[in-house]
């Protein structure tokens, strides 16, 4: 199965200019987590929830003061419409992202691809001529996102 059959086409962005409370309503409107960023036409970021929710906090600022581009890594992680979606899940297993902008080879969005949608392809078992995700190719890549994650620093505040 290709990434081309289970990506959703449509797709909601902001770009690096956009300020966190602006990014923040587009995804409480359209009920995402997370944001590709794009400058012209092409991916140069992803931006979540969870990004914004810290980066206020670390800040203590107003979210209409914050741009995007002061949050984001710069670090992107793709993938391509054909590729084979075993491919993507080892992408997301191995960085620990749970979404994917899928991109042309000149890093232009053509759509996205979410382990949610995955686990909604995915079956139990192959019938034959299946070469989709399986529910244990699921599993391992959210045991590797959720393993990254178990492995961060926490932070505490001093009492």
């Amino acid at each position: 199965m290709k990434v081309q059959d289970v990506m959703k086409n449509e797709v909601h962005v902001c770009g690096l200019d956009s300020d966190l409370g602006t990014a923040g309503r587009r995804m409480a409107e359209t009920g995402c987590g997370a944001l590709p960023v794009v400058s012209g036409d092409r991916v140069v970021g992803m931006i979540t929830d969870r990004d914004i929710c810290l980066a206020l906090a670390r800040q203590d600022r107003r979210p209409a003061d914050v741009e995007v581009r002061a949050v984001i890594s710069g670090e992107i992680f793709t993938c391509g419409a054909d590729d084979h979606v075993a491919e993507a899940l080892e992408t997301m297993r191995i960085f620990a992202v749970r979404r994917l902008p899928v991109v042309d080879d000149e890093q232009r969005l053509l759509g996205i691809l979410s382990l949610d949608d995955l686990i909604l392809a995915s079956r139990a078992v192959g019938a034959e001529g299946f070469d989709g995700p399986f529910h244990a190719d699921i599993a391992r890549t959210l045991k590797g996102i959720c393993s990254h994650s178990a492995a961060l620093p926490v932070a505490h505040a001093a009492a």
